[in-house]
């Protein structure tokens, strides 16, 4: 979004295309660190009272978040690698 200066609106199809395309070699597949030390950030907008929160939550420890080899409902795909950013050039 900085670079192009517009939104980019839902990626979330963009996104799965692109691992459809290009393969999970395109992305950092996020799990439960065995010490419970991987992090989500939920982030709650457009609360009754107009303030924005959110909550942290340690993945594979809380509320049955469990980041999983691969695709889960989690962390979907993953975060982006290089080959994903080089795939837009």
């Amino acid at each position: 979004q900085a670079a192009g200066g517009v939104p980019i609106g839902f990626a979330n199809p963009e996104i799965y295309q692109r691992y459809q395309r290009l393969g999970p070699a395109a992305f950092h597949d996020v799990t439960d660190h065995p010490g419970g030390q991987t992090f989500a950030l939920a982030i709650d907008e457009g609360m009754s009272d107009g303030v924005q929160g959110g909550s942290l939550f340690t993945l594979g420890a809380d509320w049955m978040l469990h980041a999983t080899a691969g695709y889960d409902d989690v962390t979907g795909v993953g975060s982006p690698a290089p080959g994903y950013l080089r795939s837009f050039r």
